[in-house]
């Protein structure tokens, strides 16, 4: 009994399951390669910003799925380092954070950031009109 060793498996993109291309380098087809690499230069510029940041961290703040991190670890493009910083708390709810590079969780992050928008909003709203011809006087002026 031979087996017939000229069977070729056929390869297929991780994500679409779209065939690729036997002697292509990825195992992406071109369109989900591109969004592969914009996901991945999102972690590295989060990462040239704040080195040595979770990959919780990069799921909170960047909306990345905590999988597609791992993903990255077990290719070899990521490298998990231990993080000494692991017992801060957030400046308002006390909340466990698990980076030194933020005083606050993403929650109150949004809050405060939606807070300053209406704050911002209402002084806009405020017409004041500098055309009142309103003028300063002195008091020795009116006391005469």
């Amino acid at each position: 009994m031979k087996k017939n060793k000229s069977v070729n498996k056929l390869k297929v993109c991780r994500k679409c399951r779209v065939p690729v291309h036997e002697n292509s380098l990825h195992d992406y087809c071109p369109s989900c390669f591109k969004i592969v690499e914009d996901i991945f230069d999102k972690i590295r510029e989060y990462l040239a910003e704040f080195p040595g940041a979770t990959s919780y961290e990069m799921e909170q703040r960047l909306g990345i799925p905590l999988h597609v991190i791992n993903n990255f670890v077990k290719d070899g493009r990521l490298i998990e380092i231990n993080n000494d910083f692991i017992n801060l708390q957030c400046m308002r709810c006390n909340c466990l954070l698990l980076s030194a590079h933020h005083k606050y969780c993403p929650t109150c992050e949004g809050e405060m950031m939606n807070d300053l928008l209406k704050v911002k909003e209402d002084l806009e709203k405020i017409n004041i009109n500098k055309d009142d011809g309103g003028k300063m006087r002195f008091r020795a002026y009116w006391e005469k």
